[in-house]
C-alpha cells in the first residue's frame, strides 16, 4: 500500500468533504464539440471513459487530449495490473518530438505497475528508480505549470507521489490542485487508489458512477488489508467485479486466487490462478498459487510439472517452487528427487518448514541422525513448529533414545495445547466479529480443519508418552 504525505492529506481535506461526490459528467450528445466531450470524459476518469476520450480525440484530431487520455490509460493500466505498453506506445506516437509532452512519457514510464502485474521486472528496475529519484523535483515543477489540462497534470502528480513519495510536502505543494480539479472524479480516484485513508472518497465515487468499476480493485485490496477489520468476503466481491470488467488483468485474478487460498478453498483457487495464467502464462505468483492448489488437491504430478515451469524460468519464487516440488515428490515416494529439491530449497529459503520437510525426507530414507538434526534445527528457528517436535520424538524413539524421545513428545504436547487454544480463540473472535454469516463460516472453517488435526495429534502424543513411560523412559535432564 502506498501512502500520501500528511501535509498533502491535510491540504486535500480542506478542499471538500470526503464523502460528497459530484454527479458524474453526463455523456456528451452526438452534436457536441468533440474536444469538450473528450475533456469531460477525461475529468470523469473511469477506465472506459478514458478509452472513449481517446477515441473521440483521435477522431477529431485533438492531439493534446488524445495524448492525455493515452498517458492516463498507461497509468491506470499499471494500477489495475493490465498490459500498459500499448497505451504508452500510443502516447509516444502522439508526442513525437514535442518537448512540452515528452517529459510526461518519462514520468509514465518510470511509475511501477501493480506488484502482481505481469511486468514484475519493472518493480526491481534500478535504472528507472534512479531516473525517478534524480528527476522528481523537476518533473513536479513541470506538472505545476506545464502543458496539458489541470486534471491531467494533477493525476500524474499524485501518481508520482504515490510511487516514490520522497519529497517533503508543504502547504503550497498542491496549490494548483483546487476546485474544480480537486473535485473531479479523476482526481478523487487518484487519491482513493493511492491511500486507504481516502477509501471513503473512493467508495463514494464507485457508488455515484456505475461505470467506475476500476475502483473495485483498490477497494477490494483495502478491504483485505485493513489492519483493524479485514474483510475477505468484501474483498472477493470487489475483485470478482473488477475481474469481469478487466479480464486481461492477471493481478486481479491472482488476488482472487489468494483469497480462496486463504480460506483453503483449493478448487476455486486453482480456477482463479488458471485464469491469471491464461493471460500471463509465466506469472510467478499465479504459478506458485497453482502449484500449492494442485498439491492440496492431491494432484501431485500436475503440481510437479507446474513448479518445474517456474524453476525452468530461473528467476522468481524459486525457493517456494523447489519446496513444493520436493513436497510432492515426497508424497509420491520419489525420495531421491525430493532430497535434491529440498536441498535446493534450503539454499534459497531459511525457515522451519523447509527443515521439517528435509527431516521427513531423511527419515523416509532411513537416515535417522540427520533427520534428528533437521528437526532440532526447525525447533531452534520456531518453537511453535509442533510437527517438528512430534517427528523429533519419533526419530529419537527409533534411535532408542527413550528419555530424549519422551522430552520431545512432551514438548510437542505443550505445543499442540497452545495451538489448540489459539485456534479456539481465533474461532471465538471470528464468531463475535461483525462479518456476515457466510464470512464467519468461511473464516472459521479453515481454523476448524486445523483444530481437528491438532486435536488428533494431541491424542497421539498422549498415547506415545504413555507407552514410553510404561517401558521405563524418563524425561531428559535439562
Amino acid at each position: 500500500m502506498r501512502f500520501l504525505p500528511l501535509a498533502l492529506t491535510l491540504v486535500l481535506l480542506t478542499t471538500a468533504c470526503a464523502g460528497r461526490m459530484p454527479p458524474a459528467a453526463p455523456a456528451a450528445p452526438a452534436t457536441a464539440d468533440l474536444d469538450e466531450a473528450a475533456a469531460q470524459l477525461i475529468r470523469r476518469g473511469c477506465y472506459h471513459c478514458l478509452e472513449q476520450a481517446y477515441q473521440l480525440a483521435e477522431a477529431k484530431g485533438a492531439r493534446q487530449q488524445a495524448f492525455e487520455a493515452a498517458v492516463l490509460l498507461t497509468l491506470r493500466s499499471k494500477e489495475l495490473g493490465l498490459p500498459s505498453e500499448e497505451w504508452l506506445d500510443k502516447a509516444r506516437r502522439l508526442a513525437g518530438t514535442d518537448v512540452a509532452l515528452v517529459p510526461y512519457l518519462d514520468m509514465a514510464d518510470v511509475i511501477p505497475p501493480d506488484r502482481l502485474s505481469e511486468n514484475r521486472d519493472a518493480l526491481f528496475d534500478i535504472r528507472r528508480r534512479t531516473q525517478a529519484r534524480n528527476s522528481l523535483e523537476s518533473w513536479r515543477q513541470r506538472l505545476r505549470d506545464g502543458a496539458g489540462s489541470d486534471a491531467f497534470r494533477a493525476y500524474v502528480d499524485v501518481s508520482l507521489i504515490c510511487a516514490f513519495g520522497t519529497l517533503k510536502e508543504t502547504p503550497d505543494s498542491f496549490s494548483g490542485t483546487v476546485d474544480p480539479v480537486a473535485q473531479t472524479p479523476l482526481f478523487q480516484y487518484a487519491l482513493g487508489a493511492c491511500d486507504a485513508s481516502h477509501g471513503a472518497r473512493l467508495a463514494a465515487l464507485r457508488n455515484s458512477d456505475s461505470d467506475f468499476v476500476d475502483a473495485d480493485y483498490p477497494l477490494g485490496r483495502d478491504a483485505l488489508e485493513d489492519p483493524a477489520s479485514p474483510n475477505a468476503e468484501e474483498s472477493l466481491r470487489r475483485f470478482e467485479s473488477a475481474a469481469r470488467a478487466f479480464p486481461r488483468s492477471p493481478a486481479i485474478a491472482t488476488r482472487i486466487g489468494n483469497v480462496h487460498r486463504l480460506w483453503e478453498e483449493w478448487s476455486p483457487a486453482l480456477a482463479a490462478f488458471d485464469a491469471a495464467l491464461a493471460v500471463a502464462p509465466t506469472h510467478p505468483e499465479a504459478t506458485i498459487g497453482r502449484t500449492v492448489s494442485l498439491s492440496h488437491l492431491e494432484r501431485s504430478d500436475e503440481a510437479i510439472a507446474t513448479a518445474t515451469r517456474l524453476i525452468d524460468g530461473g528467476q522468481w519464487l524459486l525457493g517456494e517452487a523447489y519446496y513444493w516440488r520436493a513436497w510432492n515428490h515426497l508424497r509420491l515416494n520419489n525420495f531421491d528427487a525430493a532430497r535434491v529439491d529440498a536441498d535446493r530449497a534450503r539454499t534459497l529459503m531459511s525457515n522451519s518448514g523447509v527443515l521439517v520437510l528435509s527431516g521427513v525426507i531423511e527419515w523416509r530414507l532411513g537416515r535417522l541422525e540427520s533427520a534428528e538434526k533437521d528437526f532440532e534445527g526447525a525447533l531452534a528457528i520456531d518453537l511453535g513448529e509442533c510437527e517438528a517436535a512430534f517427528d523429533l520424538g519419533v526419530v529419537r524413539d527409533q534411535l532408542r533414545k527413550l528419555s530424549e524421545a519422551l522430552a520431545a513428545f512432551k514438548q510437542a504436547g505443550q505445543c499442540y495445547d497452545l495451538s489448540i487454544t489459539l485456534r479456539r480463540e481465533a474461532i471465538d473472535t471470528i464468531q463475535r466479529g461483525s462479518g456476515s454469516p457466510t464470512l464467519k463460516a468461511r473464516d472459521s472453517a479453515r481454523h476448524e480443519r486445523v483444530l481437528a488435526d491438532l486435536t488428533q495429534r494431541r491424542s497421539e502424543v498422549d498415547r506415545v508418552v504413555a507407552a514410553i513411560e510404561q517401558v521405563g523412559g524418563s524425561p531428559a535432564v535439562p
